[in-house]
């Protein structure tokens, strides 16, 4: 598309600097995605700060698209009055296809494994989807791009879901998306909560902020006559559940109308008041389940056949960096690299991996620049149920790491400091005893340490598979 073409699309009040008419091919509000094809939106209310126009321009961006005419941008610009509504026309131009149904996932903990169990349920069955989240953007489970947000900006958003072949498209909702607007009026049909648990308390004022946050996706942009799936050990969601009666929305609460139970080394699913054992189900600690037990709800919500969705579980496994294992056969012990970086998950994983009261061994470190609080939180969980426990480094970004690992180790005092996480890794792999289990928490999928402003290529799960196979 001609830059031209702009002003036949969307009424511009004025445009600033036009003189060389160029082709683009698409729009963002991340001036990091800009290049020579892809034009700059400027929200004045979003409190950009001038650097980032800068950097879009430094991209060679070929306009700007905005509500506020920037005299130091020496680039075209054009004005409009009602951006938001502005581009939502120029997207719809760019990008012809809608998909046949949209599903959202919010929720402190597990939204990428969720997200991922429903695309390979949906791809076993050879329906196809796109998802968007922690992990990139994928199609059918082939991975295509890399996200620099969980939830993209909306015109990312809007991208990743219009291609013909998309029947579902599946995305993760975080907090700051959802507070921030990222997902406007982008049409949802399936919102669906995992969990509530502390995370985010730099960005949101408290709990309460929080909590309303996530909650917007049901409240604000799941459209009416829908599907909300609910995960039923939420305490405190009956004023939501009302809202979503007088909406007439479709809830499923899973925990409760769709659930798994253990018997002796059997697993079984009970749905709709029937009962299914499941064999050879790759996934069995309580979080694999119960994050597998929301995706089954929203296939349920599809309208896909319980049977169908039954038959393809055996197949389905984690995603990288979730509960991913590394057999220690030397030792006849595990190694699992986890994402858990919250209080709630890591004390989720490490119930979940002790047996007969042998509590797992703990690496982990805590991310600088990020919620302090959970430093003391996630300490005391670890010194509460971990057998060792190894602090590291995680992310300290541009904190002292040292400061990082005192506080965590104020309230852990039998952990062990060891700062690089590459000597951390080696040495509880080294001391690692038979038949134990080795959590290296915090990371996951991440392939890099973030440390000051520079970017280190760093892989939990590839350098312990490595230390492992010498």
């Amino acid at each position: 598309m001609l830059i031209s073409e702009i002003s036949k699309i969307i009424a511009i009040s004025k445009n600033y600097n036009f003189s060389k008419d160029k082709h683009f091919h698409s729009v963002t509000s991340n001036s990091k995605l800009t290049n020579k094809n892809t034009i700059f939106i400027y929200d004045k209310n979003s409190k950009v700060k001038k650097k980032y126009v800068n950097e879009a321009i430094k991209n060679k961006t070929p306009a700007i698209i905005t509500n506020k005419f920037l005299e130091f941008a020496k680039v075209p610009q054009f004005l409009t009055l009602n951006l938001n509504t502005s581009i939502q026309l120029l997207l719809k131009k760019i990008y012809k296809y809608m998909p046949n149904k949209t599903i959202a996932i919010t929720g402190t903990n597990g939204k990428t494994s969720v997200v991922w169990y429903i695309s390979q349920i949906l791809t076993l069955l050879k329906i196809n989807n796109s998802t968007v989240g922690t992990l990139g953007y994928y199609e059918n489970g082939v991975k295509k791009d890399e996200l620099s947000l969980t939830t993209p900006a909306y015109e990312e958003l809007y991208k990743y879901g219009s291609f013909k072949k998309k029947d579902i498209y599946i995305f993760e909702a975080s907090s700051h998306a959802l507070e921030q607007n990222r997902i406007r009026n982008y049409p949802i049909n399936i919102a669906a909560i995992t969990n509530i648990s502390k995370d985010h308390m730099d960005y949101h004022e408290n709990m309460l902020q929080y909590k309303k946050s996530k909650l917007k996706l049901f409240n604000k942009y799941l459209l009416d006559n829908n599907y909300a799936v609910i995960n039923s050990r939420i305490n405190n969601l009956s004023n939501l559940i009302k809202k979503l009666e007088l909406k007439n929305q479709n809830i499923i609460l899973f925990g409760k109308k769709v659930y798994f139970e253990k018997k002796e080394n059997n697993i079984f699913l009970n749905i709709n008041k029937k009962k299914y054992n499941i064999k050879n189900l790759k996934l069995n600690s309580e979080i694999e389940l119960e994050n597998l037990e929301c995706a089954i709800s929203c296939c349920l919500a599809l309208k896909i056949n319980q049977r169908k969705i039954i038959k393809t579980l055996s197949s389905v496994i984690n995603p990288p960096g979730r509960f991913q294992k590394i057999d220690f056969k030397k030792k006849k012990s595990t190694i699992l690299i986890d994402y858990a970086h919250t209080p709630e998950a890591l004390e989720r994983t490490l119930k979940s991996y002790t047996y007969n009261n042998k509590k797992p061994v703990l690496l982990f470190g805590c991310g600088g620049d990020r919620d302090k609080t959970k430093r003391k939180l996630m300490g005391e969980i670890a010194n509460k149920l971990s057998s060792v426990t190894y602090i590291t480094d995680d992310n300290p970004r541009n904190e002292n790491p040292a400061k990082i690992r005192k506080k965590i180790l104020a309230h852990c005092p039998k952990a062990i400091e060891i700062p690089d996480r590459k000597k951390a890794i080696i040495k509880a792999i080294k001391e690692l005893n038979k038949n134990e289990i080795l959590i290296i928490a915090g990371k996951g999928h991440e392939n890099y340490q973030i440390i000051k402003n520079k970017k280190y290529k760093f892989d939990d799960y590839k350098f312990a598979k490595r230390i492992v196979n010498r």
